[in-house]
């Protein structure tokens, strides 16, 4: 199987073909990564066409349509995958061969709007990490990857062979990643991870990829589509009634990841060309996603503005703790989940889901970013009418990140002024019904008890609006909970169980808590002005009135 097959005068179509019926024949299934772009597509439709002709030859294929979805998709793209997606199961089912579809998705807590809305992270910038190409694409894959590989094992099945819509002649960086990779368009090979592989497509030129797709479009070459929203899509992003120049265009400036299109929320690049493209050359079909591309600007535009950063790091190193800019500020925090929550009316998008919503102001409780249930604050004003738009501003300059000093506060510890007082992962009022409807403890690792509460922490979608349907009302008028500790919100969660840590998170979810609480002790939580923290230094760095007066501005 391994073997060269003799190529010389056969067509890119025919040796593809060629190369994927030989391993179906020896009865591994297929994998194909479909994305919805012109290389995928041609993939997925040369896989279905050689499983159609194993099953005229009397055997029977499988054939795994693998998705990615990241959450905060091009609407537009997630719109054209679902629906081709549908005409490649029909055509599958049509033609006696076994269709599967996946879709892999990030883990709840790495999603765009928890991660970044929930204050965990910053969003990927021009010159920073692509953490999320990791968290919301790379890792998804390979979990629900392995899931397939061991439920087709269990089958009987041989060994899977994965295929994606690489081609060598994209860019020169793809050149050298397929050379570094060993990949192979014709015969098998195998990843770092010890899996099959095929890449059909990898030697076609794009004058090939549009030819084919133009061959199924004008119904000369059997195809589970016309491909027709396809070619449209590529040509309002490329802005020009030609798909061919206008693929040629979007090649000029397609994201760090190597997608054309990609998210919606990408700020790995300065500009989303493609998406301003698509609105600007139909505002009446794509206008809908003005308020997601306004945004987008908005965060993209502001990576600079320090002054939107919280400036009371986060870790304690040897008894100081750093003031210099970081994540974003509760404040900034506040107003991206006003313009998301907008955003998400506006255009009938949907972007927080009400678990996520849950999660993220779980999690400014939990942190003391802000008061308990400031985010479904935010949310019932949306609901209720209210309607926050970004401002339109110009990229800040890049400036150095502003590093102001450090704040002496020795070995943090429990220093409450009541033996009474409990704090961490416990609820005295809570652990009075243990014997009856409430947890019991555990004691840590430390000696330190918790309350017993760990299990799933994905937040459950129906609970979520349960809560919101018949206790957000009590919630927003409870002064009392909202006069003590902040973490009290994260605290209420666990007692309803939407909120649980996870197996064997109970020690490091009690320590959070009870920093939240002492940096609360101490005014160290929620919004921090640069003026008080200026008057706090225990130890200031050079140029640090210059530095204040930047990140005061």
């Amino acid at each position: 199987m391994q073997q060269l097959i003799d190529l010389r005068h056969e067509t890119p179509e025919a040796i593809a073909l060629e190369a994927i019926r030989s391993f179906m024949s020896d009865g591994h299934p297929a994998v194909v990564f479909y994305s919805g772009g012109k290389d995928s597509s041609v993939l997925l439709n040369l896989t279905l066409t050689a499983a159609s002709d194993q099953v005229k030859a009397g055997r029977q294929p499988l054939v795994v349509i693998a998705h990615s979805d990241v959450g905060v998709e091009n609407p537009e793209i997630q719109r054209l995958v679902s629906g081709e997606i549908r005409k490649a199961a029909r055509f599958a089912k049509a033609h006696g061969v076994t269709a599967i579809v996946r879709v892999a998705q990030p883990a709840f807590w790495d999603t765009y709007p928890v991660r970044v809305i929930g204050g965990r992270a910053l969003p990927t910038f021009p010159d920073s990490r692509r953490d999320c190409q990791t968290d919301l694409k790379r890792l998804p894959n390979e979990r629900e990857l392995a899931l397939i590989e061991r439920e087709l094992q269990a089958k009987g099945w041989n060994k899977p062979v994965l295929m994606t819509g690489v081609r060598r002649d994209e860019s020169m960086v793809r050149a050298s990643n397929v050379r570094g990779r060993g990949e192979q368009a014709v015969s098998l090979w195998t990843d770092k991870e010890g899996r099959l592989r095929l890449t059909p497509v990898l030697d076609w030129t794009v004058d090939d990829v549009w030819q084919y797709l133009g061959l199924a479009n004008a119904g000369v070459i059997p195809a589970y589509s016309t491909f027709e929203e396809t070619m449209q899509t590529y040509q309002a992003a490329g802005g020009s009634s030609c798909v061919v120049v206008a693929d040629a265009e979007m090649q000029k400036h397609s994201k760090p990841c190597s997608s054309r299109f990609g998210c919606w929320a990408c700020t790995a690049v300065r500009e989303d060309k493609s998406l301003r493209q698509m609105i600007e050359t139909d505002p009446g079909r794509y206008g809908y996603m003005e308020p997601l591309a306004a945004l987008r600007d908005f965060i993209a535009f502001t990576q600079y503005d320090w002054s939107r950063r919280q400036f009371v790091g986060r870790s304690i190193v040897d008894g100081f703790i750093e003031v210099g800019a970081d994540t974003y500020s509760p404040a900034m925090l506040a107003e991206l989940l006003r313009y998301t929550l907008s955003a998400q009316k506006l255009s009938g998008v949907p972007i927080v889901s009400a678990a996520q919503l849950i999660a993220i102001d779980a999690r400014w409780s939990q942190y003391a970013i802000a008061a308990p249930f400031s985010a479904l604050r935010i949310w019932k004003e949306v609901e209720d009418g209210a309607i926050w738009t970004p401002p339109k501003l110009r990229p800040f300059p890049k400036t150095e990140v502003p590093k102001l000093g450090k704040i002496f506060v020795g070995g943090w510890n429990d220093d409450v002024t009541s033996e009474l007082e409990v704090t961490g992962l416990r609820n005295p009022a809570w652990e009075d019904f243990a014997e009856t409807c409430g947890p019991g403890l555990r004691t840590l690792a430390s000696g330190r008890a918790v309350v017993d509460v760990e299990g799933e922490s994905e937040i459950d979608e129906e609970a979520a609006w349960l809560f919101l349907d018949f206790e957000l009302e009590r919630m927003l008028g409870n002064r009392p909970m909202l006069s003590g500790y902040w973490t009290a919100g994260y605290e209420t969660y666990l007692s309803f169980g939407i909120v649980r840590p996870a197996k064997g998170q109970s020690a490091r979810v009690d320590e959070i808590l009870r920093r939240s609480q002492w940096r609360q002790r101490h005014d160290l939580h929620g919004q921090r002005s640069a003026d008080e923290l200026a008057a706090r230094l225990t130890v200031r760095y050079p140029r640090q009135a210059d530095l204040f007066d930047l990140a005061a501005a």
